[in-house]
């Protein structure tokens, strides 16, 4: 590799790391790089019926009992998981914002010089999450996910970051869901 693709990488390591991935890399045994929004997986796994459980206290909840997600409630936060990986696909930080509205500077800065080494280098890029049924207490959800990253030249078999476990918290906005906050774990 040559000092520049080095430096590449490393930004996108350390980005995506702040942003929630990059556990390690792989060299192309994961998913294309099409990017077609009917190619896409269910994201949230659908369980029904499950019982209430008592959760530890936590920054973002209280000791409180959590229910899981009703249908339409995982209709509305599979939307918004999959406008932020649509926002990334595009390397769009406007679009980021939107679905991630109390974005901090230190994430922003790093989307913003992850998008920068995609742009630079022309490279395809998907985003894969893959996530559990998410529990509800109040207005907002917790979601544990995995994420992975492939991304490459458009004709060479793609590299793949992760999967990283990530906790996304999702927050009810009047009839939306928006992200919260997002921590490797």
């Amino acid at each position: 590799m040559t000092i520049r693709m080095l430096r590449m990488f490393e930004v996108l390591c350390v980005g995506m790391a702040l942003l929630g991935s990059c556990a390690g890399e792989n060299g192309g045994s994961g998913p294309g790089t099409g990017m077609e929004a009917s190619s896409r997986h269910q994201i949230l796994q659908r369980r029904q019926g499950a019982q209430p459980i008592q959760l530890v206290p936590s920054a973002q909840f209280s000791a409180t009992t959590l229910r899981v997600a009703s249908s339409e409630e995982l209709d509305g936060m599979e939307q918004a998981l999959e406008t932020y990986q649509a926002a990334f696909e595009n390397l769009s930080l406007p679009q980021v914002r939107q679905v991630w509205p109390t974005l901090d500077r230190r994430r922003e800065t790093a989307f913003k010089e992850v998008f920068e080494v995609f742009r630079e280098t022309s490279w395809t890029r998907k985003l894969g999450l893959t996530c559990a049924t998410p529990m509800i207490g109040g207005e907002t959800a917790r979601v544990e996910c995995e994420e992975t990253l492939a991304y490459g030249a458009v004709k060479s078999k793609p590299t793949e970051l992760g999967p990283e476990r990530v906790a996304i918290v999702l927050r009810r906005q009047s009839s939306n869901w928006i992200v919260e906050d997002m921590k490797a774990r």
